[in-house]
């Protein structure tokens, strides 16, 4: 395909200043801090060679192990290309040198770091597939682990020019190619099922890299049509889907139709980019809860400390640079920002470099870092990669033409031009900055310079000190069309203002902007246990028609503002979101007129009061159906079934069948198992059994109903189960001909009826 527009090479592209590059710097350390030794353990392990270190924790003490390793390679490639720090690429050198050793060992291609890896997928190439849900063959998503391996063997060849990482990752593809050979098309749909990252893309990219077509041939049987078949269609139905395992993808989809130019990629990725970003989103540019998406649309009743998983923007953002090399259109490059500054830059903790899981937006709420060192959950993984590669999506150009898409102090090479751009800025502190031109000859050639979607006083620009009248369109670009030498400046200054942005469903629900960042309520430092007084931080008590007057600028710090006259228990200072971090905030604010409160004020506190008495109560939670608070609570079982209705997951079974939570307890109070059922699911019938380490919990009594849809029930777990234990093992058993009614919650809380 043509494309529109094309990025720059990111070693052509310098971030100079700025809060990105404090980022990259943070991020910097944070590589080279890591032992590779110990990333590389249970690859030496499973290839049958004495592990040089012992492995790391978290997650890479689990199912999964072997993921962060592949995010490690594309980190540290991406950091080199952005910085030219060699120490990153001895980092890459030695990484493949020791994968290197680990191909030969097994002798056949194959490469992991993953339990069970080898027989997983010997029983895969058999045609003996099996999942739970979400796993494969008992294993946790083997082909995700596998998708960020080839990703980061694809970027030590792109990035890192590593003479064997090419040749490495064709012998891994014919592994593969191996594995899928046999399997029908059915199989591979129910392959499927199981997350696969985007193997799709990194199949594709070896299908260009090397120019076998095979492995094109090989990113087609990734096609998951229970998905993407609605996508082609135009048809939204991620409702109840795990997002992170839908992005991925549609950016394979893009990458296929970039290399096929078949119009069904093309029209699904559109599709599905505009939905997530228009219908899915929140307004930090992050999107789900708890993982899941919801119905389009409807955000409202989805917030909490599980929203706006990072992994999702990362991926949405590479979906998005797809997007505009396709189209050049300055949508794409607004979302980009809003995304960038206030997710990514956001979830990155300014001191140590911690980074988020998920990015909370409960109202008084806080953002949780993960450990550096202990962790290693999939958001520390992309972490490490979108904290190395801010300079992808600053500048595009065409033969005759550059996008200046972000402003961020930085310095672009363009060598068919033979001129460098460099943009000092202060931004995002203010609106303003200036190009300045290096050339050693005249040039013609056309810049344009976005117009944001926040820019409602338009654009100014000046060229060499002087004015340049042109037309600024918020969303548009400003083009410059003339001969340039070396020496000229474009300096430009797009005024920030206060705007509020609303709920899709439910206007009375706000949040401030200004300019292109988000503003939350600071609440002050973070306390372990909620207060009423937190939780109405966030009640504003005025008119929609003067919200913006009310927020009066601070003389002293950058960009905070005061409320005045607005707050119900106090006037917070609202500050930039991606500069608040172990404070507690707000970023969502509920909106009422006086008579408004005075009618709703008793029903509001309740509702508060209910919270804070169920976050007191809690000791463990668990949402069955949903993939990683399952792997929390080491899900199992036989016969299992898995559906999601009325906007929420479950799980059941039948005919003996069986599955079972690992559960937090009190090991010195008697506490209760609340569990949450269908209502219509027949859970009256008693045709199964509950346990706890074996012992029979009985009938439970009816604790409360929702709507006709959920009922709770209340079953004691007395010390005699649980006494000098931390935990237990919760199982529901089907009768032989009964069945377990469907389960969509399960709650262990402190003894309180």
């Amino acid at each position: 395909m043509i494309l529109k527009a094309q990025a720059f090479d990111l070693h052509k592209v310098s971030i100079d200043s700025g809060p990105l590059y404090h980022a990259m710097e943070l991020n910097t350390t944070y590589l080279l801090s890591l032992e590779p030794d110990r990333l590389l353990s249970r690859f030496r392990e499973y290839a049958g060679l004495e592990p040089k270190a012992a492995h790391y924790e978290g997650w890479e003490a689990r199912g999964i192990s072997g993921h962060t390793l592949g995010h490690y390679l594309s980190g540290c490639a991406l950091m080199f290309a952005s910085t030219g720090d060699k120490r990153l690429l001895e980092r890459v050198n030695y990484v493949i040198d020791e994968l290197e050793i680990c191909q030969n060992s097994h002798g056949n291609g194959y490469i992991s770091g993953i339990p069970r890896g080898k027989e997983i997928f010997e029983e895969v190439k058999a045609g003996d597939i099996r999942s739970q849900g979400f796993d494969l063959n008992g294993g946790w998503v083997p082909l995700y682990t596998m998708h960020k391996l080839f990703a980061g063997l694809r970027d030590a060849h792109l990035l890192a020019h590593h003479p064997k990482a090419l040749a490495m990752e064709i012998q891994l593809g014919d592994w593969l190619e191996d594995v899928f050979q046999g399997l029908s098309d059915e199989q591979v749909q129910q392959v499927l099922h199981c997350e696969f990252g985007g193997m799709n893309e990194v199949l594709t990219d070896l299908a260009e890299h090397s120019g076998e077509k095979r492995f094109l041939n090989l990113a087609e049987r990734f096609y998951h049509g229970e998905v993407l078949n609605d996508l082609a269609d135009s048809r939204d139905t991620l409702a109840g889907r795990h997002a992170n395992t839908q992005i991925p993808k549609i950016i394979g989809a893009a990458r296929q139709f970039e290399v096929t130019g078949k119009p069904l990629y093309a029209d699904l990725s559109r599709f599905f980019w505009d939905r997530v970003v228009h219908k899915h989103s929140y307004v930090i540019g992050g999107n789900s809860y708890n993982e899941h998406f919801g119905e389009p649309g409807k955000l409202n009743d989805r917030l909490g400390e599980g929203t706006c998983e990072t992994c999702n923007t990362y991926n949405m953002l590479k979906l998005t640079r797809h997007m505009f090399e396709w189209d050049a259109y300055a949508a794409y490059a607004d979302y980009y920002e809003r995304a960038m500054f206030n997710h990514i830059l956001a979830s990155q903790q300014p001191v140590d470099g911690r980074v988020c899981y998920f990015v909370s937006l409960e109202m008084g709420g806080h953002k949780s870092f993960n450990s550096q060192y202990e962790d290693f959950t999939c958001c520390v993984g992309s972490g490490m990669e979108s904290h190395s590669m801010y300079g992808t999506a600053i500048y595009f150009h065409t033969a005759n033409t550059i996008y200046v898409n972000q402003y961020v102090p930085s310095t672009v090479t363009w060598d068919e031009m033979n001129i460098q751009l460099k943009q000092e800025t202060l931004f995002p502190q203010n609106g303003r900055g200036t190009l300045h031109l290096i050339s050693k000859e005249p040039k013609f050639f056309t810049i344009k310079l976005r117009c944001p979607h926040w820019a409602e006083q338009g654009m100014k620009i000046k060229i060499n000190g002087e004015e340049y009248a042109a037309e600024a369109c918020p969303t548009s670009y400003i083009v410059i069309e003339r001969e340039w030498k070396d020496g000229d400046t474009v300096e430009y200054d797009i005024p920030m203002t206060v705007r509020v942005e609303e709920m899709p469903d439910n206007p009375r629900r706000i949040a401030f902007m200004y300019g292109p960042l988000v503003l939350a309520g600071d609440l002050g430092p973070v306390v372990q246990e909620s207060n009423e007084e937190r939780l109405l931080a966030s009640v504003l008590i005025g008119s929609a028609d003067s919200l913006t007057t009310k927020l009066i600028a601070d003389g002293n710090e950058t960009n905070t503002f005061h409320l005045n006259d607005l707050g119900y228990i106090r006037d917070l200072q609202l500050r930039p979101f991606y500069q608040i971090y172990d404070r507690s905030y707000t970023v969502y604010w509920d909106l009422f007129s006086k008579e408004e409160w005075a009618a709703t004020e008793a029903e509001y506190r309740t509702a508060l009061a209910y919270q804070l008495e169920l976050e007191r109560l809690t000791v463990d939670v668990v949402q069955p159906a949903e993939m990683q608070p399952e792997r929390d609570h080491a899900f199992t079982g036989e016969h299992v079934g898995l559906g999601s209705i009325y906007n929420r997951k479950y799980r059941d079974t039948w005919s003996g069948g069986w599955f079972s939570f690992v559960m937090k307890v009190l090991p010195d109070k008697p506490v209760q198992l609340a569990v949450t059922y269908l209502k219509d699911s027949d859970r009256s019938h008693r045709d199964f059994d509950i346990t706890a380490d074996g012992q029979n919990l009985g009938e439970g009594k009816l604790k409360s109903e929702e709507m006709n849809k959920f009922e709770t029930f209340i079953y004691e777990l007395p010390l005699s189960v649980t006494n000098e234990k931390n935990e237990v093992t919760i199982r529901f058993t089907a009768q032989p001909q009964g069945k377990v009614a469907r389960v969509a919650g399960l709650r262990v809380i402190k003894s309180h009826l």
